[in-house]
């Protein structure tokens, strides 16, 4: 990955709050005695660090404007977000086969919440006030990873952007932000100084067969995340590329989703004025949620769910979702090639990553001799036909 070199630019006074003049979140095991020492150090170093970060990645904000909208103490927006209803169906994995899975839930395109997929992991429980828990707790994440880089966003030229881990910590800890910095980390699983966070963890059974799998891990795109936000940090609503499902695995805190079907039109779930608060997950909430939630149109409502710690959601291809953390959240993602959806995800490959098409080809035309005939039929198709699916039981869902 890209690493940032020194370069000159405007300085701003980016300041995070430390905790003489803010509180400590509660999520932070202030009992631990690493975390004690972190919280102890004097503030300038991090706030120096932070606030490179975030010049680098929005060099036109201002210190001011992290918090104009001032979320953070917007007790009314609190209580909204809190009575937001969860209806998200449940299904757990020690009564639901996969068989089932992919025949009531992969097929029908239907989003859901998986229990019992993260039991076995050693990433484990979300830690107590001690610090002790599994391998993805607070305590040992900065133990283990204290010193090593994560990323945090891009800068303009598409750069990687990235911090120690605890100087991220302690911006989290303590952070007032309206949508603050959040670690989503493509490459974790990769660089020496943090592979073991890869093998801490595996994809859920109902996930094992993911096509992409015969692309290579150096041909497919980036597909597996290491996740870590505090409150009102989230993703901004978006579909997934390239027609892929994903999982999500939350190993502490709470997550608010909302989903909507891939019918629903782009300017319904991301209307054109300026939003107060930007493009950023939180806003998107306060401000376009409760116009859709008593939309007329029913498949304009979207359906909204709170995971909860050791909860997996599945989001099948093209469904619109924005996700936003109730709490400081740990979790990992990743996004897959389902063989229900492979028309569609196949027509998008070969359109954006031809090269990764040929090696995926090559593949299937040994591995999935079938599948490879299907690529060979879909390529015989006028484009207004190509919109099939390989399995004539999937369909787009507006549950």
């Amino acid at each position: 990955p890209h690493v940032h070199t020194e370069r000159h630019t405007e300085r701003r006074n980016c300041a995070m709050p430390t905790p003489s003049d803010a509180t400590v979140d509660p999520s932070v095991p202030t009992e631990d005695p690493a975390w004690r020492e972190l919280l102890a150090e004097p503030a300038e170093r991090f706030e120096r660090r932070i606030g490179k970060a975030k010049r680098l990645i929005y060099p036109r904000r201002t210190a001011e404007d992290w918090r104009k909208a001032s979320f953070a103490s917007d007790t009314a927006l609190a209580a909204q977000l809190e009575a937001i209803p969860d209806n998200g169906p449940r299904i757990d994995t020690r009564e639901v086969s996969r068989e089932e899975f992919v025949r009531d839930w992969e097929q029908p395109r239907r989003p859901v919440v998986i229990r019992g997929a993260t039991e076995s992991w050693a990433a484990g429980a979300a830690g107590d006030r001690q610090g002790r828990g599994g391998a993805w707790s607070l305590g040992e994440l900065l133990r283990q990873y204290g010193g090593e880089r994560f990323k945090v966003g891009e800068d303009d030229d598409s750069y990687a952007v990235w911090l120690k881990l605890k100087y991220y910590l302690r911006y989290l800890a303590t952070s007032r932000d309206d949508s603050p910095l959040y670690v989503f980390d493509s490459s974790f699983a990769e660089r020496s100084g943090t592979s073991r966070l890869g093998r801490d963890y595996a994809p859920p059974h109902y996930f094992a067969d993911d096509l992409f799998r015969y692309a290579g891990e150096r041909r497919r795109p980036p597909y597996r995340w290491f996740v870590l936000g505090p409150a009102r940090s989230g993703s901004y609503v978006h579909i997934d590329p390239l027609g892929t499902s994903a999982w999500n695995a939350l190993l502490q805190g709470r997550k608010l989703w909302a989903l909507l079907p891939p019918h629903v039109p782009k300017e319904v779930v991301q209307p054109t004025p300026k939003l107060h608060g930007g493009r950023e997950a939180v806003a998107w909430w306060a401000n376009v949620y409760p116009k859709l939630a008593a939309a007329t149109d029913p498949d304009h409502r979207p359906l909204t769910l709170v995971q909860t710690a050791g909860e997996t959601v599945y989001v099948p291809g093209g469904w619109w979702h924005c996700v936003l953390n109730l709490d400081v959240t740990v979790a990992v993602t990743q996004n897959l090639c389902p063989r229900s959806s492979f028309d569609s995800v196949w027509r998008r490959v070969v359109k954006s990553r031809p090269k990764m098409s040929k090696r995926l080809a090559e593949r299937l035309a040994v591995d999935e001799p079938l599948l490879h005939q299907r690529t060979v039929e879909l390529a015989k198709l006028p484009p207004e036909e190509k919109g099939g699916d390989s399995s004539s039981s999937s369909s787009s869902s507006s549950s």
